[in-house]
Protein backbone atom coordinates (compact mmCIF):
# COMPACT_ATOMS: atom_id res chain seq x y z
CA UNK A 1 0.00 0.00 0.00
CA UNK A 2 1.83 2.66 -1.07
CA UNK A 3 1.54 6.18 0.91
CA UNK A 4 0.66 8.51 -2.39
CA UNK A 5 -2.16 5.36 -3.24
CA UNK A 6 -4.21 4.37 0.24
CA UNK A 7 -2.05 4.73 3.10
CA UNK A 8 -3.86 6.91 5.18
CA UNK A 9 -5.59 6.71 8.86
CA UNK A 10 -9.07 7.31 10.50
CA UNK A 11 -10.78 9.99 12.46
CA UNK A 12 -13.55 7.72 12.91
CA UNK A 13 -11.81 4.10 11.98
CA UNK A 14 -13.97 2.09 9.50
CA UNK A 15 -12.56 -1.29 9.51
CA UNK A 16 -15.08 -3.54 7.08
CA UNK A 17 -15.44 -7.24 8.21
CA UNK A 18 -13.36 -9.29 5.05
CA UNK A 19 -15.14 -12.14 3.11
CA UNK A 20 -13.92 -14.95 1.99
CA UNK A 21 -13.09 -15.28 -1.86
CA UNK A 22 -13.63 -17.74 -4.25
CA UNK A 23 -12.26 -17.89 -8.09
CA UNK A 24 -13.14 -15.17 -10.47
CA UNK A 25 -12.12 -16.13 -13.87
CA UNK A 26 -10.37 -19.67 -15.00
CA UNK A 27 -7.18 -20.16 -14.09
CA UNK A 28 -4.68 -20.15 -17.31
CA UNK A 29 -2.29 -22.55 -17.86
CA UNK A 30 1.26 -20.90 -16.33
CA UNK A 31 -1.11 -18.18 -14.56
CA UNK A 32 -1.62 -17.48 -11.25
CA UNK A 33 -3.53 -15.17 -9.34
CA UNK A 34 -4.51 -13.54 -5.95
CA UNK A 35 -7.53 -11.38 -5.25
CA UNK A 36 -7.49 -9.07 -2.52
CA UNK A 37 -10.52 -7.82 -0.54
CA UNK A 38 -9.84 -5.04 2.08
CA UNK A 39 -11.33 -2.06 3.60
CA UNK A 40 -9.83 0.65 4.93
CA UNK A 41 -9.54 4.12 6.53
CA UNK A 42 -7.24 7.28 6.14
CA UNK A 43 -6.97 10.48 7.67
CA UNK A 44 -6.84 13.47 4.53
CA UNK A 45 -4.62 15.77 4.73
CA UNK A 46 -6.73 18.75 3.77
CA UNK A 47 -9.80 17.87 5.77
CA UNK A 48 -9.84 16.91 9.63
CA UNK A 49 -12.98 15.15 9.02
CA UNK A 50 -14.27 11.74 8.66
CA UNK A 51 -11.81 9.44 6.96
CA UNK A 52 -11.71 8.48 3.18
CA UNK A 53 -12.39 4.54 2.97
CA UNK A 54 -10.62 2.23 0.47
CA UNK A 55 -11.89 0.12 -2.42
CA UNK A 56 -11.22 -3.47 -3.54
CA UNK A 57 -7.95 -4.46 -5.18
CA UNK A 58 -7.45 -6.72 -7.44
CA UNK A 59 -4.26 -8.43 -8.55
CA UNK A 60 -3.23 -10.53 -11.20
CA UNK A 61 0.22 -12.18 -11.41
CA UNK A 62 1.97 -14.63 -14.33
CA UNK A 63 5.38 -15.50 -14.46
CA UNK A 64 7.16 -12.43 -15.16
CA UNK A 65 4.22 -9.85 -15.18
CA UNK A 66 1.56 -8.61 -12.96
CA UNK A 67 -1.50 -6.43 -13.68
CA UNK A 68 -4.15 -4.71 -11.00
CA UNK A 69 -5.52 -1.55 -9.98
CA UNK A 70 -1.96 -0.63 -8.81
CA UNK A 71 -0.73 -0.48 -12.79
CA UNK A 72 1.06 -3.40 -14.76
CA UNK A 73 4.31 -4.47 -13.90
CA UNK A 74 6.90 -6.36 -15.87
CA UNK A 75 9.73 -8.37 -14.05
CA UNK A 76 13.21 -7.14 -16.03
CA UNK A 77 15.32 -9.64 -14.14
CA UNK A 78 15.39 -11.35 -10.96
CA UNK A 79 18.34 -13.13 -10.20
CA UNK A 80 19.91 -14.16 -6.41
CA UNK A 81 17.68 -11.47 -4.46
CA UNK A 82 17.64 -8.73 -6.70
CA UNK A 83 14.79 -7.74 -8.64
CA UNK A 84 13.98 -5.10 -11.15
CA UNK A 85 10.48 -4.08 -12.06
CA UNK A 86 9.23 -1.56 -14.88
CA UNK A 87 6.45 0.10 -13.71
CA UNK A 88 3.00 2.05 -14.93
CA UNK A 89 1.06 3.25 -12.20
CA UNK A 90 -1.57 5.77 -11.65
CA UNK A 91 -1.35 8.37 -9.15
CA UNK A 92 -4.60 9.02 -6.78
CA UNK A 93 -5.11 11.83 -4.51
CA UNK A 94 -6.60 9.96 -1.77
CA UNK A 95 -8.06 13.58 -0.34
CA UNK A 96 -10.83 14.92 -2.86
CA UNK A 97 -10.69 18.64 -2.41
CA UNK A 98 -14.32 19.18 -4.21
CA UNK A 99 -15.11 17.27 -0.79
CA UNK A 100 -13.65 19.85 1.51
CA UNK A 101 -15.53 22.81 2.58
CA UNK A 102 -13.85 26.24 1.18
CA UNK A 103 -11.71 24.34 -1.64
CA UNK A 104 -14.39 22.55 -3.40
CA UNK A 105 -13.63 24.32 -6.89
CA UNK A 106 -9.95 22.88 -6.77
CA UNK A 107 -10.19 19.24 -9.17
CA UNK A 108 -7.07 16.74 -9.11
CA UNK A 109 -6.67 14.45 -11.98
CA UNK A 110 -4.94 11.38 -11.59
CA UNK A 111 -1.72 10.83 -13.22
CA UNK A 112 -0.18 8.25 -15.24
CA UNK A 113 3.71 7.26 -13.95
CA UNK A 114 6.48 5.35 -15.50
CA UNK A 115 9.43 4.04 -13.41
CA UNK A 116 11.00 1.14 -11.74
CA UNK A 117 11.13 -0.40 -8.64
CA UNK A 118 14.34 -2.25 -7.43
CA UNK A 119 14.33 -5.03 -4.42
CA UNK A 120 17.13 -6.66 -2.75
CA UNK A 121 16.54 -9.60 -0.26
CA UNK A 122 19.81 -9.13 2.45
CA UNK A 123 20.01 -10.74 5.68
CA UNK A 124 16.31 -11.75 6.04
CA UNK A 125 15.29 -7.99 5.18
CA UNK A 126 13.91 -6.57 1.96
CA UNK A 127 15.28 -3.33 0.73
CA UNK A 128 13.32 -1.36 -2.05
CA UNK A 129 14.14 1.53 -4.32
CA UNK A 130 11.40 2.89 -6.46
CA UNK A 131 11.41 6.27 -8.79
CA UNK A 132 8.50 7.19 -10.63
CA UNK A 133 7.89 9.98 -13.50
CA UNK A 134 4.75 11.97 -14.46
CA UNK A 135 4.23 10.68 -18.20
CA UNK A 136 0.46 12.51 -18.74
CA UNK A 137 1.41 15.99 -18.02
CA UNK A 138 -0.39 16.24 -14.96
CA UNK A 139 1.86 17.29 -12.60
CA UNK A 140 5.79 16.77 -14.75
CA UNK A 141 6.96 15.76 -11.18
CA UNK A 142 8.81 12.82 -9.79
CA UNK A 143 9.04 10.73 -6.65
CA UNK A 144 11.90 8.74 -5.30
CA UNK A 145 11.21 5.94 -2.55
CA UNK A 146 12.86 3.89 -0.18
CA UNK A 147 12.01 1.52 2.18
CA UNK A 148 13.24 -1.53 4.59
CA UNK A 149 11.54 -4.38 6.44
CA UNK A 150 11.27 -7.74 7.73
CA UNK A 151 8.71 -10.18 8.00
CA UNK A 152 8.91 -12.36 10.63
CA UNK A 153 7.20 -16.03 10.36
CA UNK A 154 5.49 -16.02 14.65
CA UNK A 155 4.14 -20.08 13.13
CA UNK A 156 2.88 -22.16 10.48
CA UNK A 157 0.25 -19.27 10.18
CA UNK A 158 1.04 -16.67 12.01
CA UNK A 159 3.30 -13.71 10.03
CA UNK A 160 4.26 -10.43 11.11
CA UNK A 161 6.09 -7.67 9.73
CA UNK A 162 7.26 -3.95 10.15
CA UNK A 163 8.61 -1.40 7.42
CA UNK A 164 10.27 2.09 7.13
CA UNK A 165 10.88 4.08 4.71
CA UNK A 166 10.74 7.76 3.11
CA UNK A 167 9.13 9.15 -0.24
CA UNK A 168 11.04 12.54 -1.71
CA UNK A 169 8.76 14.10 -4.23
CA UNK A 170 9.91 17.05 -6.21
CA UNK A 171 8.44 20.29 -6.00
CA UNK A 172 5.87 19.67 -9.13
CA UNK A 173 4.45 16.65 -7.80
CA UNK A 174 4.45 18.28 -4.02
CA UNK A 175 2.84 20.92 -4.95
CA UNK A 176 -0.01 18.89 -6.95
CA UNK A 177 -0.32 16.58 -4.11
CA UNK A 178 -0.74 19.35 -1.17
CA UNK A 179 0.54 22.90 -2.72
CA UNK A 180 -2.45 25.00 -4.27
CA UNK A 181 -1.71 26.56 -8.10
CA UNK A 182 -2.12 30.11 -8.88
CA UNK A 183 -5.23 29.20 -11.34
CA UNK A 184 -6.73 27.34 -8.12
CA UNK A 185 -6.32 30.33 -5.51
CA UNK A 186 -8.94 32.69 -4.68
CA UNK A 187 -11.81 32.78 -2.14
CA UNK A 188 -9.13 33.85 0.55
CA UNK A 189 -6.78 31.45 -0.29
CA UNK A 190 -3.54 32.19 -1.80
CA UNK A 191 -1.41 30.07 -4.45
CA UNK A 192 1.09 28.09 -2.59
CA UNK A 193 4.15 26.20 -4.54
CA UNK A 194 5.48 23.06 -2.11
CA UNK A 195 9.36 22.78 -1.77
CA UNK A 196 10.73 19.39 -2.52
CA UNK A 197 9.51 17.52 0.40
CA UNK A 198 10.88 14.39 2.23
CA UNK A 199 7.87 12.01 4.00
CA UNK A 200 9.64 9.60 6.27
CA UNK A 201 7.18 6.30 7.30
CA UNK A 202 6.43 3.33 9.04
CA UNK A 203 4.29 0.59 9.16
CA UNK A 204 3.43 -2.76 10.48
CA UNK A 205 1.80 -5.53 8.96
CA UNK A 206 0.35 -9.01 9.81
CA UNK A 207 -0.71 -12.18 8.33
CA UNK A 208 -2.80 -15.17 9.35
CA UNK A 209 -3.35 -18.19 7.08
CA UNK A 210 -7.26 -19.10 7.24
CA UNK A 211 -6.59 -22.19 4.85
CA UNK A 212 -4.17 -23.03 2.09
CA UNK A 213 -5.32 -20.37 -0.15
CA UNK A 214 -7.12 -17.55 1.96
CA UNK A 215 -5.16 -15.41 4.07
CA UNK A 216 -6.41 -12.43 6.06
CA UNK A 217 -4.42 -9.66 5.80
CA UNK A 218 -4.02 -6.36 8.56
CA UNK A 219 -1.70 -3.24 8.59
CA UNK A 220 -1.42 0.44 10.31
CA UNK A 221 0.97 2.83 8.97
CA UNK A 222 1.95 6.58 9.34
CA UNK A 223 3.92 9.30 7.70
CA UNK A 224 5.08 12.49 8.95
CA UNK A 225 4.43 15.63 6.60
CA UNK A 226 7.87 18.26 5.94
CA UNK A 227 7.24 21.96 7.25
CA UNK A 228 6.99 22.61 3.92
CA UNK A 229 4.01 20.96 2.97
CA UNK A 230 2.53 21.60 6.30
CA UNK A 231 2.85 25.33 5.61
CA UNK A 232 0.17 25.05 2.64
CA UNK A 233 -3.11 26.76 3.14
CA UNK A 234 -5.22 24.02 2.42
CA UNK A 235 -2.94 21.20 4.47
CA UNK A 236 -4.78 20.71 8.16
CA UNK A 237 -2.74 17.81 8.98
CA UNK A 238 1.12 17.52 9.64
CA UNK A 239 0.57 13.18 10.33
CA UNK A 240 -0.98 11.04 8.04
CA UNK A 241 -1.93 7.57 9.42
CA UNK A 242 -4.17 4.38 7.87
CA UNK A 243 -5.46 1.00 8.48
CA UNK A 244 -6.86 -1.93 6.47
CA UNK A 245 -8.00 -5.15 6.85
CA UNK A 246 -9.37 -7.47 4.14
CA UNK A 247 -8.74 -11.08 2.91
CA UNK A 248 -6.53 -12.46 -0.09
CA UNK A 249 -6.97 -15.66 -2.28
CA UNK A 250 -4.58 -17.14 -4.08
CA UNK A 251 -4.12 -19.72 -6.29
Amino acid sequence: MPLDTFHRGFGTAILLGSVLLTPIAGQAEGLRYSVRLYAGATTSPLDKGEPVVGVPDLLIEGERFSIGTSGPTYDVFDIDGFGLLARLAPRFVSADPTEVAGIERLEKDIAIEVGLAATLAYAQFELGLETLKDLSDTHDGMAITASVGKMFNLSDRFGFGARCGAALRDQKLATYTYGLQPSGAGGGISAYRVKEASSPSIGVEATFALSENNTLLGAVSAALLPNSVTASPIVKRDTLVSAMIGVRYDV
